[in-house]
């Protein structure tokens, strides 16, 4: 079987800190066998995006995969698993019911409805209590 998948300079980094977990750039640059100035390049943006982060020893730059992101980005995946797990149940349970599809979509909208109402009533009371400003645009 032929693996068509195209890695690039930056997945090698990715898979570098994987392994060691914490480098210094110039390490990584070595070990990967490019220039530091490249490597620098990528490592702003992959910062930028928060997909790695870096801590300063003296002045060495060490970086590092951003776990908080990774985490975060799974919590995410558990929440949508969690939703469709919730509305596959929704859907069971309302045909056991013999209520036709179609209004079986319409309710399970409008409870999704009724629950993004409830969280935003929440959202609105907090940022008031906070004297967020201009709350509708966020």
């Amino acid at each position: 079987m032929v693996d068509n998948t195209i890695k690039t300079g930056v997945d090698d980094l990715l898979e570098l800190l994987k392994k060691h977990d914490k480098m210094s750039l110039q390490e990584a640059a070595a070990e990967l066998n490019m220039p530091v100035k490249i490597l620098q390049t990528w490592v702003d943006f992959l910062i930028e995006e928060k997909v790695l982060s870096v801590e300063y020893k003296f002045t060495q730059p060490y970086i590092y995969i951003n776990r908080a992101e990774k985490q975060e980005k799974q919590e995410n995946e558990r929440k949508i698993d969690s939703l469709k797990t919730l509305k596959k149940s929704f859907f069971e349970r309302a045909k056991k019911k013999n209520i036709d599809e179609e209004q079986i979509k319409l309710l399970w909208k409008r409870k999704i409805n009724i629950e993004l109402d409830r969280h935003k009533d929440y959202f609105f009371r907090c940022a008031n209590i906070k004297k967020i400003n201009n709350i509708p645009s966020l």
